[in-house]
């Protein structure tokens, strides 16, 4: 199996433009190729500027270097910035004849993904967790979101996977951004079943549970399965993950969460 990734070097920033102080791509990446080399996993990193090892490759766009995204909206308040990633994954698949994980930059191997390993799918997606589907932010931007987060994606050696691809690739180009351009391609109408497995396109899509193998709910969820966490947005400052952070989720975050359930039911209670 071949964990590939990819990210820029530069500096991390916020969304208010203020750069992260405990967050470093490279980082991220180095713990991902220390766990990819204890399950013998081949590891491939691409260089999107100034992360200082892995292969080349140029992004040719001066706000995604400077700012972490190309400076075209999609929807008004979202800016891609990953249109690179279906080339990327073409790069790998045309290079070697193995199952592939990709990882966004931001994304942490943490155990064994040997189970992923079957072939009754070509390609792998992580589903949203279905509580994140309410929340203000996934209404405003259900359509580039909608049930796939495009953080994590397996694909098998399959030539339907290679065909998927180059769908992916047009459609991303077509609406200028990878994750829209993904859910188009790998979500019926309805949010599917863990596990569950849908052909669409002429490819047999497979939906894994994002709570394993793409978590990013700290504040929400138990973290103790999960095999890849994602440090994206709104929870970069949970990374490194240590003891201290984890007590916080395994202990704190349940009290906060049920106290915010009580004091919801007192305020459907009053409006009632």
């Amino acid at each position: 199996m071949i964990i590939l990734t990819c990210a820029d070097g530069g500096n991390v920033k916020t969304d208010a433009g203020r750069d992260y102080k405990n967050f470093k791509f490279s980082a991220v990446i180095r713990d991902t190729e220390k766990a990819a080399k204890n399950h013998n996993y081949r590891m491939i990193v691409y260089d999107l500027g100034q992360l200082g090892f892995g292969i080349p490759y140029e992004v040719e766009d001066e706000s995604f270097h400077c700012n972490g995204y190309y400076e075209t909206e999609v929807i008004k308040g979202y800016k891609s910035k990953s249109l690179f990633k279906p080339d990327i994954v073409q790069l790998s698949m045309d290079r070697y004849n193995e199952t592939i994980a990709y990882l966004d930059g931001d994304a942490q191997l943490l155990g064994c993904l040997d189970e992923i390993e079957t072939d009754d799918y070509d390609i792998g997606v992580t589903l949203r967790d279905f509580s994140e589907l309410s929340s203000e932010w996934h209404q405003t931007y259900m359509d580039i979101a909608r049930y796939i987060n495009a953080g994590v994606i397996f694909f098998r050696p399959t030539d339907a996977a290679r065909e998927f691809i180059e769908l992916w690739k047009k459609e991303t180009a077509d609406v200028g951004n990878d994750q829209m351009a993904l859910n188009r391609l790998a979500c019926s109408e309805d949010y599917p079943d863990v596990d569950s497995i849908q052909t669409l396109h002429g490819v047999r899509i497979k939906y894994f549970p994002g709570n394993i193998y793409n978590f990013y709910y700290f504040t929400d969820n138990d973290h103790r399965d999960a095999k890849i966490l994602h440090f994206k947005g709104a929870v970069r400052h949970f990374y490194p993950f240590d003891w201290k952070k984890r007590v916080y989720c395994r202990a704190a975050v349940p009290v906060k969460n049920g106290v915010n359930r009580i004091l919801r039911r007192r305020v459907d209670l009053d409006r009632c």
